[in-house]
């Protein structure tokens, strides 16, 4: 035990199969010289994968974008048939073409009038509750600054602490006063309360 090394020194791994595979020299060859990794192949499939998605997003676009030109002339051309047709000519309606274009994110529902203001109400509530959180915040107490005492224990552990750097052990005299100082402010506080 411990007498042979644990790791073989040779970095080739020799596996004996039961059944007989033999792959060609030129194969192996191709594996051992080639330089690319699980994570370059894994790299070089999603950029083509995010290639072909990016083609078929501009695909369908397009395809949108025309049909929608389509079904735009089609009804241009009914309104016109239809203003031919109609009577009086100084009640014309603007054909689709005189219309500002319209996007696909125009089609999307848009934000109504009592959802703006729903929107601008909770922002309003966000904006006193926040007003109240300040008011909050700046009435409460003020730390005060430690009494003399204690802020001398205080730094004679931190000076302690920085002269015996390598031996905090050395330090313990310093602690125990700090402690009894601090004791001493908490019992004071707490004969204030009560």
């Amino acid at each position: 035990m411990g007498a042979g090394a644990s790791k073989p020194g040779d970095s080739k791994q020799v596996f004996i199969s039961e059944h007989p595979i033999q792959f060609s020299q030129e194969l192996i060859d191709s594996i051992e010289a080639s330089a690319e990794t699980n994570s370059t192949r894994a790299k070089s499939l999603d950029l083509h994968i995010q290639q072909r998605v990016a083609a078929e997003l501009e695909r369908l676009q397009k395809e949108e974008s025309a049909r929608l030109e389509d079904i735009r002339k089609k009804v241009v051309l009914s309104s016109d048939s239809d203003s031919s047709k109609s009577t009086s000519s100084s009640q014309r309606q603007p054909g689709l073409l005189e219309l500002p274009t319209i996007t696909p994110k125009d089609l999307f529902k848009t934000e109504t009038e009592e959802e703006k203001a729903r929107k601008n109400a909770s922002s309003k509530k966000v904006q006193d509750e926040i007003e109240k959180l300040k008011k909050a915040l700046g009435e409460r107490k003020v730390l005060k600054e430690l009494p003399k005492e204690v802020e001398e224990a205080r730094n004679g552990v931190i000076s302690c602490l920085r002269l015996n750097d390598r031996q905090p052990l050395d330090c313990w005299k310093e602690v125990e006063i700090f402690k009894r100082e601090v004791r001493k402010m908490e019992e004071q506080f707490v004969g204030k309360v009560l």
